[in-house]
């Protein structure tokens, strides 16, 4: 009866550090960059589009793909909530061309000294780049109007981050540097397309 009880021990003990092991990390909830709190600028043309002609190269330092959202899909989603068409059928189009939106990543180098040893040492560098421009077209397909707004951001990371550090890091990333692009491309617009505006 003894040896039965010590074997039923240690089966379930087995048991509850295989499940343990097996434990998957918390997953990291973020919020959604939704643009919401920004009033819409309503444009007298008939249609708003979006083109995106920036294509990531074929270069692994590149990782923009990897972010929660990507640079792209945030002009993308400002564009949808700020942008608005108001106009007449064939009062044109209002085109928001997207030059660039990479994130560059680069490895820095770390201090390999003995005092270097006992520092948690900045390990990388994230470079965002942002370049978009808008382009007014009349419905006879001329283009009337031009604005644009480029906007650089860079963040670094400690070499023992962990992947939810990481994650939340690249969103604040995100999010700042939209801030900055949504200033500069409103003051732009207020420059230089005001004519359009309704």
């Amino acid at each position: 009866m003894k040896k039965c009880t010590i074997f039923t021990a240690v089966v379930v003990a087995s048991f509850l550090v295989l499940g343990a092991c097996s434990t998957p990390a918390p997953t990291q909830v973020l919020p959604k960059l939704t643009f919401l709190h920004l009033a819409p600028m309503k444009f007298d043309v008939e249609t708003v589009e979006i083109d995106n002609l920036y294509k990531a190269p074929n270069d692994r330092v590149y990782i923009e793909d990897q972010f929660p959202t990507s640079p792209a899909n945030a002009i993308r989603m400002w564009a949808i909530k700020r942008l608005k068409p108001v106009g007449n059928l064939g009062s044109g189009t209002l085109r928001i061309v997207i030059n660039q939106a990479s994130v560059r990543e680069h490895d820095l180098k770390l201090d390999k000294s003995f005092k270097g040893a006992f520092t948690k040492q900045q390990s990388i560098r994230y470079d965002m780049n942002i370049d978009v421009a808008l382009e007014l077209i009349d419905g006879a397909g001329k283009k009337v109007g031009f604005s644009a707004a480029k906007v650089d951001r860079s963040i670094t990371t400690r070499e023992d981050i962990s992947l939810n550090g990481r994650d939340k890091r690249w969103f604040e990333m995100t999010e700042k540097a939209m801030e900055d692009f949504n200033r500069e491309m409103e003051a732009n617009i207020l420059q230089y397309l005001a004519g359009w505006l309704r």
